[in-house]
């Protein structure tokens, strides 16, 4: 089954961009204030005060805000693995638009949760095509490392993973869904993927 902790705030172990400089800082800059921006906006709309009576149009705004900055279909065929390959072009086509749900509502019932926290943004390196911002949410009694993965596609920078104290979402997902699919079928994850997006979004009207 689907764990609940999806993301934003449990992953397995990873390690990334071992031995890689930092990009010069005007470069540097430019991937990490871009990043900024995003989170930046959608924690306004997450404080906005004509949202707090209309949960729905909240968790829209939200999502149209990250849509254009996640990479779904790359975190989809990560998340899949070698069970990607064995997908008609239209279960591919499913999966993806079914887990950009997924992720979408994942994040966007997670950060609504934010209130007074801080959010550092420590370093960026990049490798090629590959880039990660490290960032510290820092929360009144802890801190929390999040750091951001990115993968250039033209100008521009999409996140494809999270990493969450060490902690990687694609790697989560991937163990999970390679476990039901090894179980049971693609047809099971998709239906247990359809049950969990259900229930995020029935959350918001319990809020």
């Amino acid at each position: 089954m689907i764990q609940k902790r999806l993301p934003f705030m449990a992953m397995l172990a990873v390690c990334f961009l071992v031995s890689v400089a930092p990009l010069a800082a005007a470069e540097a800059t430019a991937i990490t204030e871009d990043l900024k921006y995003v989170v930046d906006q959608v924690l306004l709309v997450v404080a906005d005060p004509q949202f707090k009576e209309d949960k729905k149009a909240r968790r829209a705004r939200i999502r149209e805000i990250i849509g254009p900055k996640f990479n779904y279909l790359e975190m989809g065929k990560r998340s899949l693995a070698r069970n990607w390959k064995k997908l008609s072009a239209e279960e591919k086509k499913e999966f993806v638009a079914l887990f950009a749900k997924l992720l979408e509502n994942s994040y966007a019932s997670k950060i609504e949760s934010y209130k007074d926290e801080k959010i550092h943004y420590v370093s960026e390196v990049v490798k090629g095509k590959y880039a990660m911002v490290k960032t510290e949410v820092v929360r009144k009694n802890d801190s929390l490392g999040v750091d951001y993965k990115l993968l250039r596609k033209g100008d521009d920078w999409r996140i494809y993973d999270f990493i969450i104290e060490g902690v990687s979402m694609v790697r989560n997902y991937r163990s999970q869904f390679s476990k039901i699919i090894r179980k049971d079928s693609f047809a099971k994850l998709m239906e247990q993927m359809s049950e969990k997006v259900l229930k995020l979004e029935a959350q918001i009207d319990q809020e």
